[in-house]
């Protein structure tokens, strides 16, 4: 993370406190090969009828074209990227970061037929490079304020749904993953959306978290 650095970039960390919303993100990185695809997730999704933002990484992309494209077609989903080859960026210097957001960028693109608007930078790390990088390219940078641990084996589907419906607030922004690294989140996700809705909570995507107009 950052310390001690004046950030003149735009960082989003959740949206305005000011409406019962939540969005639910869910990340497809590729850092093991091969990476997998919880359809799982997908399928909840669609059939409850909820808005979600996937943050892709490009290699992840790349290797699963089919699901990538699937995903594009989706109205109910929005299309962020999450790097390419999922390196920590504050050991890339700044040509190197910029290689590597262009380079998901154009996967992303070409394989979701979808511009991303958003990044979101590995592992959460991030320095005044990442975020000049971003902005060159036109992408806001999106981190979270709701972390599950679904990438435990060990955090079971009780554990998620109690960390989500204890800690959401208005303008919470939650993170998953849908590769294969969510053990236990397929599992979770009913109980954890109709637990947000019976709260009064609107899942909507990171776009519609962080829209000016009511």
């Amino acid at each position: 993370m950052l310390s001690g650095l004046a950030l003149t970039f735009e960082l989003v960390t959740q949206g305005p406190t000011s409406r019962r919303e939540v969005a639910l993100t869910f990340d497809a990185c590729q850092t093991r090969s091969p990476a997998g695809f919880d359809k799982k997730i997908v399928d909840i999704l669609c059939k409850k009828k909820v808005k979600a933002t996937f943050f892709l990484g490009g290699a992840w992309a790349k290797a699963h074209p089919k699901e990538s494209s699937a995903l594009g077609t989706e109205p109910l989903f929005e299309i962020a990227q999450h790097s390419y080859f999922h390196p920590h960026y504050t050991a890339l210097d700044k040509r190197q970061a910029l290689a590597d957001m262009s380079r998901a960028q154009d996967a992303v693109i070409k394989t979701t037929g979808r511009t991303p608007r958003y990044f979101r930078p590995p592992y959460g790390e991030f320095n005044s490079d990442t975020l000049q990088c971003a902005k060159q390219l036109g992408l806001k940078v999106v981190l979270w304020s709701i972390v599950t641990g679904d990438p435990d084996k060990n955090v079971k589907a009780t554990a998620i749904i109690k960390t989500v419906l204890t800690k959401a607030r208005p303008g919470s922004i939650v993170v998953m993953h849908v590769n294969g690294r969510g053990w236990h989140t397929a599992e979770a996700l009913p109980g954890l959306i109709d637990g947000l809705r019976a709260k009064g909570y609107r899942l909507v995507t990171v776009s519609d978290l962080l829209r000016t107009k009511t």
